[in-house]
């Protein structure tokens, strides 16, 4: 299967935990962060932090013809602009 990648800037409000990002993504694409197995769409989210801006990256595998299902699961989860985890809520806007 190929691999892509998708790219996002989000703006952390203050607090925020950068890796909520990608804990709303795995959310999204495998339905919890915490599964046994395999995700139907393999991932992995990095950023780079420039202050409270974040670049977002996702690089993902799927077939081409779920790439672009994969791809809008991904923005509806960022667009949220919240994920409640285990050291709290944390909160973002997409720029």
């Amino acid at each position: 299967m190929p691999s892509y990648e998708h790219q996002l800037k989000v703006r952390l409000d203050d607090g925020g935990d950068p890796r909520a990002i990608g804990g709303a993504v795995t959310v999204a694409l495998c339905g919890s962060w915490e599964h046994d197995g395999l995700c139907r769409f393999p991932h992995l989210t990095t950023f780079e932090r420039d202050g409270a801006e974040l670049e977002v990256r996702v690089e993902f595998t799927a077939a081409a013809d779920d790439e672009p299902e994969v791809r809008a699961d991904i923005e509806r989860a960022v667009a949220v602009g919240q994920l409640d985890g285990p050291g709290g809520t944390t909160t973002w806007s997409v720029l």
